[in-house]
């Protein structure tokens, strides 16, 4: 194999190992790659099923009902490019690498940067779909401006929010699984919170992002969370997997060229992504103001 189609094939590995772990926002989301597609295309992506709870007064019951995944539509219209020229220098060290995993490894170096600007870009076209929320909280049209106690009790008001449920035994809470991502302004206050002092233990896996669990929310922090031109953000909730959903190409469209004049390989490509917030009324946003103040010494 070609030190070239190899690190092609390791871009592609390393992306489709990767990617969803560099996704933030995107823990709200079902996201599947998707082999083929064209900017422009509309494609299905599976959402978690759910079964329907009927009454009951004795007797037979009626025929089994078969529980099937919900499909919701997503348009391909957004997409990241990279092209980077890789220097003669480090194809060799790459070359000279004493293994296969060594040399992946060192290949790994210098597409890890690019997927985490895609995830980026997925995450941030997630964050404004805000717009789609079914719990949404200002004050009176105008921004709440955070304080540590405000910050807290906002997560305590969505928590009571999602678990109202419509008085038939249905609610939009599933304990453990409820996620909220919010900027790093926001962050600054519920760290002024003895709850929030330190990340709580015990977690099996910390997602990118995770500072602490408060009011039943696994709190996450994103530098992608949608502002408006008054500066105002828009911190998110919902349930992990759930809440929004995403299609991305799972072919990177990735080239190996030689351009002339030059001995360097330059490498080229392209990914294609959409999203959508299918379960709307699985999905919470508050409007805040987040100003960063230091306080004052004595």
């Amino acid at each position: 194999m070609s030190i070239e189609n190899m690190i092609i094939g390791t871009f592609s590995q390393a992306f489709k190992k990767n990617f969803y772990d560099e996704l933030v926002i995107g823990k709200l989301a079902h996201t599947e790659f998707k082999d083929g597609v064209k900017k422009g295309d509309e494609v299905d992506v599976l959402m978690p099923g759910t079964v329907t709870m009927f009454d009951y007064d004795g007797g037979e019951l009626r025929d089994a009902e078969l529980a099937t995944l919900s499909s919701t539509k997503v348009k391909i219209n957004s997409g990241k490019a990279f092209h980077f020229e890789l220097a003669e220098i480090d194809v060799k060290k790459i070359m000279n690498a004493p293994d296969m995993e060594q040399q992946t490894s060192l290949a790994s170096d210098y597409t890890a940067d690019a997927i985490k600007q895609f995830a980026s870009g997925v995450d941030a076209s997630f964050a404004n779909l805000y717009t789609r929320a079914g719990h949404y909280l200002d004050d009176n049209g105008s921004a709440i401006t955070l304080d540590a106690d405000y910050a807290k009790e906002i997560l305590a008001y969505m928590q009571a929010e999602f678990q109202r449920g419509d008085g038939k035994g249905h609610t939009n809470w599933i304990d453990g699984s409820m996620v909220c991502i919010v900027p790093p302004e926001y962050q600054f206050y519920l760290g002024k919170l003895d709850d929030l002092k330190y990340v709580e233990s015990g977690q099996k896996q910390i997602a990118k992002g995770y500072i602490g669990k408060l009011c039943g929310w696994n709190i996450l922090v994103s530098n992608n969370i949608a502002k408006d031109s008054d500066g105002y953000f828009y911190p998110l909730f919902g349930i992990a997997g759930k809440t929004l959903a995403g299609g991305v190409s799972s072919d990177l469209n990735t080239q190996a060229y030689v351009p002339e004049k030059s001995f360097n390989t330059c490498y080229k490509g392209y990914g294609l992504y959409g999203v959508g917030a299918p379960r709307a009324d699985f999905l919470g946003t508050v409007k805040v103001a987040a100003p960063l103040t230091l306080s004052a010494r004595a």
